[in-house]
């Protein structure tokens, strides 16, 4: 029953929501690989990249809340 929800997800149905989640996802490796590197993409502090990440959460939570939910399974503010 869990494969059946999976598969109703628009991240596997709908291809430009699911191109949109991978570059939100890509942006978020972005961020967390940079930090402390000083190059222009470095936030400089985790706290920073921490709001950084809740601002792409919310977007791919807008996008489909269920794959949201295996991304951030407690949230964004745990």
């Amino acid at each position: 029953m869990k494969n059946q929800k999976k598969s109703l997800s628009p991240y596997y149905t709908d291809l430009k929501v699911k191109e949109r989640i991978d570059t939100l996802l890509f942006e978020n490796a972005k961020i967390w690989s940079n930090i402390g590197t000083g190059s222009s993409l470095d936030v400089v502090t985790r706290k920073e990249g921490e709001k950084q990440w809740k601002l792409l959460a919310k977007e791919i939570k807008s996008l489909d809340k269920d794959y949201y939910n295996i991304v951030c399974p407690y949230g964004i503010d745990s």
